[in-house]
């Protein structure tokens, strides 16, 4: 390999290449088995993907001191990556699919309660079972989703131009 293909060669990110970025997603899991579950389990959940998402913001803005070293603006860019990573991770891993596998989870016990007469352990294991199909199902849009509002808002602010990068 030359110097030229070494600089291309992509860096692994351990909180968006590897199976760390499925501790983002354990809110979802969590509201998938509400029904079924203590509510400080679901809870809980929700400590380990903000912890997946704090990490993630911390990680990016080591990254970017790193990258911009001693150089005059180094403290706003930094600020910069935290931000957006911290703000970006919350909205799209945690709080809107959160919001979305809960209600579709409400939603369905609530139908499958008028339409069947199932025993509730049945209809609460089908809703488990809706929510935790649901969630690949939602990750892209979401995703684009928030790209495109904090490109429309907050990137604004401080330059961000480019999109977060799953």
């Amino acid at each position: 390999m030359d110097s030229t293909s070494e600089k291309t060669t992509k860096e692994v990110d351990i909180y968006r290449d590897t199976w760390v970025r499925f501790l983002g997603y354990a809110n979802e899991v969590g509201e998938a088995f509400r029904a079924l579950v203590p509510v400080s389990l679901v809870w809980a959940t929700y400590v380990i993907s903000t912890a997946y998402v704090s990490a993630d913001a911390l990680d990016k803005g080591k990254k970017a001191a790193a990258e911009h070293g001693d150089n005059p603006g180094r403290t706003p860019r930094v600020a910069a990556a935290v931000v957006d990573t911290f703000v970006w991770q919350a909205l799209a891993s945690v709080a809107i699919p959160g919001f979305t596998i809960n209600r579709v989870c409400a939603a369905s016990l609530y139908l499958l309660g008028r339409s069947t007469r199932w025993p509730l352990p049945v209809r609460k294991w089908t809703t488990t079972a809706i929510g935790l199909s649901t969630i690949p199902f939602i990750i892209t849009p979401i995703d684009r989703s928030v790209d495109f509002l904090l490109d429309s808002s907050l990137r604004k602010v401080y330059g961000g131009g480019s999109k977060h990068e799953p």
